[in-house]
């Protein structure tokens, strides 16, 4: 397995307290591993040609979890959450889903991550180091479980100006999002409401991004004050 990740990149993304389900990792290799001409499976992984059948039925676009088994036969404690952009008769890639990450290099000049640096990963069916790949069912699970009417109680109590920390799932980015701003407006009903982000997973950004919200029609996840 190869990836363009750059080995110099530091995850600074932890999961909030408050929001235990969020799954939030990155994962990069330290060294560049050797292609052998015979096939090697680790006890439990699946076969190329399984791990090539469900690839191709999930399809491109798909995001899915991956769990590997290490070199040493260990099982990894959590699976990388990857988006499907490419799929061929030898492999296939997906790039990291990390939306937090992203907002962070879009909205600061500080070198906290790579500029862009990657988050890209290619497959090898034939690695042999894959114990299972499952479609993300995040969005569905967080959409099942969000109390709206609990978020626009909240929401009523707290006043234009007010420190506010929340959690949303971004649908076009398939991945969840955990900021803290300054509420901007809200709508007399208390279902839409307008925050200025000024930090994303408690790191500061530089450029500040206004977004609008509706309790009803976004997957808001949680509101609190700071």
């Amino acid at each position: 397995m190869h990836t363009k990740e750059n080995s110099n990149f530091f995850d600074v993304s932890k999961k909030m307290s408050e929001f235990p389900h969020f799954r939030k990792f990155f994962w990069w290799p330290f060294g560049k591993k050797e292609k052998t001409s015979t096939t090697e499976l680790r006890p439990g992984a699946l076969k190329p040609e399984e791990a090539k059948r469900q690839i191709k039925e999930l399809g491109i676009g798909s995001v899915v979890e991956i769990l590997r088994i290490g070199y040493d036969g260990t099982i990894d404690d959590i699976p990388m959450l990857i988006k499907i952009t490419r799929i061929a008769e030898d492999g296939f890639s997906g790039k990291m889903v990390n939306v937090e990450r992203q907002m962070i290099e879009e909205g600061t000049e500080k070198l906290i991550f790579a500029k862009k640096g990657g988050g890209t990963i290619e497959f090898q069916y034939d690695d042999g180091d894959i114990k299972e790949i499952i479609k993300s069912t995040d969005e569905s699970v967080l959409t099942e479980a969000r109390d709206t009417l609990a978020q626009k109680e909240i929401l009523a109590a707290l006043e234009i100006g007010d420190r506010i920390m929340m959690a949303y799932f971004d649908e076009q980015q398939n991945g969840t999002v955990n900021v803290e701003g300054t509420l901007l407006s809200k709508s007399p009903e208390n279902d839409k409401f307008k925050i200025m982000i000024e930090r994303v997973n408690r790191i500061e950004i530089e450029k500040k991004v206004e977004k609008e919200f509706d309790i009803d029609k976004d997957l808001v996840i949680d509101i609190d004050m700071v």
